[in-house]
């Protein structure tokens, strides 16, 4: 059994309460919250009264080296005259769950987002950052106050793959500076292999725990046993990792409407575990996408009965019953950064929400953000068809997909339909007003469930498009949330 996680956690397992994570299991298991994907997502504290999840994934860290955050309707608070999110309920139900025995780590990247490395210098940078302002060290402002997370998973999609090793690395070295407790890197390859984004990374830094997406692809748990492809990333995970006791992780939807394929039921579920269980030492356990659908459709209970009666580790099948902090996080936005499920395809999100709507408001400026020209903090900006972001000083810009425009967002460079509206041919961020937000519907019919598959639609104002949806987002006939809109390069 592994160190407790810090005082709280000791204290807990030493009266009865739930024993600390231990990665070296096979029975553990993950599941991701942040992104209201079921659109009833609870305070974080709340499903850490209970044993069923070993590990909760904050999602997502959405940009960076420019840090964005998304927690949906967890955290919608910013620090005063910045964009950053602070989440002091978070931060109090971050400490409860690690009291609980339950490792709580940050996602970065997703399925949409601003984010990359221009090389190792900029990854290295990073590190410290992320130290200073999630871990141990010292920053003016951090996201979740004085609560110290448990580590950094990495669920990359897009961009390139420069910088990632030397990251990890640089963290690790601050992780090792911290005798107190166990830290951990884990990352959230597709199945195919080698993972087109991730590849080079996982066979070159140092991961404790891999959640293989097993679904929306050919390799899913629904093409077992033909297609489904374990077998590689157990290879894998022997002969090509730095870490030859990396821990392979199942990772399945928590519901039909999670992900566009690959749920399977929890009897289902349950037989491909014990398959796989007997055959692969790697196998670390069960993860899905995410914990609000899994717990509405009840296939996290099934995950953890499964998991208990097969695995190394056994639960005591309770937890807890010490009160959660309370939470003021209640309101219903859903995400509106990236997708329910991560998707391999290049696209961009549209900006949307299920509060009251509101159009876009910009603020202009006389120049126009021009890659490579100095700019200052982490504002954002619009040259017409092209999107900014300030980057270490100086504007990196990108062309939004055909037919879409850049928006200014409150403080959010976003390309969307103009649907009517003008072009912000040259706007800057103002880097204090908060990020306003705004509705737009895409009517579809003939949408089948569970798998939902991208279709054509008509945006509004009858603009002609290609989105993936989530299913459970459907209000009269209409998805509340366009997930992502296919680009056409």
């Amino acid at each position: 059994m592994k160190p407790a996680i810090g005082l709280l956690a000791a204290l807990a397992a030493s009266i009865g309460g739930a024993a600390a994570f231990d990665v070296n299991c096979n029975s553990n298991y993950a599941s991701y919250y942040g992104q209201n994907s079921a659109r009833n997502q609870k305070a974080l504290g709340e499903y850490c009264k209970d044993a069923t999840e070993d590990v909760i994934v904050l999602a997502f860290m959405n940009g960076f080296p420019n840090i964005l955050l998304n927690f949906a309707n967890a955290c919608e608070t910013t620090f005063e005259g910045s964009s950053l999110l602070h989440c002091p309920d978070m931060a109090k139900d971050i400490k409860y769950c690690q009291s609980q025995g339950k490792a709580v780590i940050l996602s970065m990247g997703g399925a949409s987002g601003a984010y990359g490395f221009s090389g190792d210098s900029d990854a290295i940078a990073f590190a410290d950052t992320v130290w200073n302002m999630f871990f141990k060290g010292k920053a003016e402002q951090r996201p979740f106050d004085d609560a110290v997370l448990d580590g950094i998973d990495l669920d990359i999609e897009g961009g390139s793959g420069a910088g990632y090793p030397a990251f990890i690395n640089q963290l690790r070295t601050h992780f090792a500076s911290d005798s107190s407790k166990k830290y951990y890197i884990a990352a959230a390859p597709q199945c195919p292999f080698p993972d087109s984004y991730l590849g080079t990374t996982l066979n070159s830094a140092w991961f404790d725990m891999v959640y293989v997406q097993f679904y929306n692809n050919y390799c899913g748990v629904n093409a077992y046993p033909t297609w489904f492809n374990f077998g590689d990333w157990d290879n894998w995970a022997k002969t090509k990792s730095i870490n030859k006791d990396v821990k392979v992780f199942i990772g399945v939807p928590g519901s039909p409407s999670a992900a566009s394929s690959g749920y399977v039921d929890g009897a289902t579920l349950t037989s491909i575990y014990n398959s796989v269980r007997s055959k692969y030492s790697s196998l670390g356990g069960i993860m899905t996408w995410d914990v609000s659908q899994a717990r509405t459709s009840g296939l996290s209970g099934s995950i953890r009965a499964a998991l208990d009666a097969g695995g190394t580790c056994k639960h005591d099948g309770g937890g807890s019953t010490t009160s959660a902090p309370s939470s003021t996080s209640t309101s219903t936005s859903t995400s509106t950064s990236t997708s329910s499920a991560p998707y391999s395809t290049t696209s961009i999100s549209t900006t949307t929400s299920t509060t009251s709507p509101s159009e876009p408001t910009s603020t202009t400026s006389a120049s126009c953000p021009v890659s490579g020209a100095p700019c200052t903090g982490s504002t954002q900006g619009c040259n017409g068809q092209k999107f900014a972001i300030c980057n270490s000083g100086s504007w990196y810009t990108g062309s939004c997909p055909p037919g879409t425009s850049c928006y200014l967002n409150g403080n959010a460079a976003v390309c969307d339909w103009p649907n009517g509206r003008s072009t912000d041919a040259c706007a800057v961020s103002g880097g204090g007003a908060a990020l306003s937000k705004r509705q737009d519907f895409a009517k579809v019919s003939l949408i089948t469930r569970p798998n939902l598959r991208p279709k054509p639609a008509n945006a509004k104002g009858s603009r002609p498009t290609r989105v993936e949806f989530v299913a459970g987002d459907i209000v009269d006939n209409k998805y509340s949330m366009v997930v992502k809109i296919q680009s056409n390069k």
